[in-house]
C-alpha cells in the first residue's frame, strides 16, 4: 500500500513538473504598471503604460474599454504591437492606445478600465488614471514618432549622425549604434542640454524599449514577423535633435522566422 501511495505522489509530482515546464515555454508573462490616459484633446486621449515581460516574446493584438471607443496606434506595424522578451513601454513618443470619445464626466484622476487582448498572454484588464494634458510639440512636423519637442542643431555646433547595424544574439539582438558627432551621457540624463551630447531612444515596431546609453544595445526575443528596429538620439533633456530638417535616427529591420 505505501510502495502504491509512494507511486502515486512521484507521478502526480512528474506531471506537476511537466505542465509547469509547459507553461513556462508557451505561456508570455506580462506585468503592467503605471498605466495613464493622456489627453489628446477635448475628445480624445492616448492610454500609456510600461509592460515587463519575463517570458517569451508576444504581441498585443487589441484593446477594448466601456468608457470610449479604443484602437492601437503604431507609426509602423499593422498586426498588432511586437512585445519583446524585457521591457517595452506605450509612450507618446511611440506606439500607444488611442481612446476617442471620452465623455465630461471623466475628470482628472478618474480611473478608465482598459482591456488589453495579447497573442499569447490572452485578455489583461488594467485601470488607465486620467492625467495632466499631452503636450504636442514639434516631432511630428519632422516625421518622427508621436509627440515630442525637438532640438534643432545650431551654427557651429555638433551635427550628430547615426546608423545602426543588429546581429542574432542567443534568443534576441544586439544592435550597435554608430553615432557621430555625438556622445552618451547617462549622467546628464534629464539635466541641461549640452550640444553634441546626450542618449538614444530605441523603438521596435514602434514599440518604445527605452533610453540608450551607450552604443551597444540588446533586444529580447521577438515573435515572428519583420520589425523594425528604430533609435533616435536624443538632448540630455529628451528633445529629438534635428539637423536642418532632418531628424537624427536610423531604422533596421529584423525578420524572425
Amino acid at each position: 500500500m505505501r510502495t502504491i501511495l509512494t507511486f502515486l505522489v512521484l507521478a502526480a509530482m512528474a506531471v506537476g513538473l511537466w505542465w509547469g515546464s509547459m507553461r513556462g515555454e508557451n505561456a508570455s508573462h506580462l506585468l503592467i504598471s503605471d498605466a495613464v490616459a493622456k489627453p489628446l484633446n477635448e475628445h480624445d486621449a492616448a492610454i500609456l503604460l510600461k509592460i515587463k515581460n519575463l517570458g517569451g516574446p508576444d504581441r498585443l493584438l487589441g484593446a477594448s474599454s466601456g468608457a470610449g471607443a479604443v484602437s492601437l496606434y503604431s507609426p509602423v506595424e499593422t498586426a498588432g504591437l511586437p512585445i519583446p522578451t524585457g521591457s517595452a513601454a506605450l509612450a507618446l513618443d511611440g506606439a500607444n492606445i488611442r481612446m476617442s470619445g471620452i465623455g465630461a464626466s471623466l475628470t482628472d484622476g478618474s480611473l478608465i478600465p482598459v482591456e488589453l487582448t495579447f497573442e499569447k498572454a490572452g485578455t489583461i484588464t488594467v485601470k488607465a488614471r486620467l492625467s495632466d494634458p499631452a503636450k504636442e510639440g514639434q516631432a511630428g512636423e519632422v516625421g518622427l514618432f508621436g509627440l515630442g519637442e525637438i532640438c534643432s542643431v545650431g551654427k557651429g555646433e555638433p551635427a550628430p549622425k547615426i546608423s545602426l547595424s543588429v546581429v542574432p544574439d542567443g534568443d534576441g539582438w544586439a544592435v550597435h549604434v554608430n553615432a557621430r558627432d555625438f556622445e552618451f551621457s547617462k549622467d546628464l540624463a534629464g539635466m541641461q542640454h549640452v550640444p553634441g551630447m546626450g542618449h538614444g531612444h530605441i523603438y521596435v515596431g514602434g514599440v518604445k524599449l527605452g533610453r540608450v546609453y551607450q552604443p551597444d544595445v540588446r533586444i529580447g526575443a521577438l515573435p515572428k514577423g519583420t520589425h523594425e528596429v528604430r533609435v533616435t538620439l536624443n538632448t540630455n533633456d529628451h528633445r529629438a535633435y534635428v539637423v536642418g530638417e532632418e531628424p537624427v535616427t536610423a531604422s533596421i529591420a529584423i525578420k524572425v522566422d
